[in-house]
């Protein structure tokens, strides 16, 4: 069996914010890659657990008090039960990270299952 990598874009208009999202879907995990501007500031993992609740997590690039990519790939490990890589250039701000994280869902859902 050949791996296989399936990419997606789409973007999302928040009130004033404009966000665009790319998702990468690989065999067993995925990267998702949620900003306002073209960079790449930080990146998280999370690994689903085996024996436990919670995933393991850790952040890979950017400062470590930045917690809305950890946060993010955290829920994602859980829900989806695969390794996640997150970067979340997008600045905090609570109402938004909720339409974020809502409109990501749908589309992981769509495009991964589960």
């Amino acid at each position: 069996m050949e791996p296989k990598i399936q990419l997606f874009d789409f973007t999302e208009n928040f009130s004033d914010t404009t966000v665009h999202f790319k998702l990468m879907v690989l065999d067993s995990s995925f990267f998702v890659w949620i900003g306002t501007d073209p960079k790449l500031a930080n990146i998280a993992v999370s690994m689903p657990p085996k024996y436990d609740d919670l995933p393991s997590t850790s952040t890979l690039l950017g400062s470590k008090s930045e917690e809305n990519s950890a946060s993010l790939s955290l829920k994602l490990a859980k829900k989806f039960k695969q390794q996640v890589f997150v970067s979340c250039s997008v600045p905090f701000d609570p109402q938004l990270s909720l339409l974020i994280e809502k409109r990501l869902m749908e589309e992981l859902k769509q495009r991964i299952g589960s």
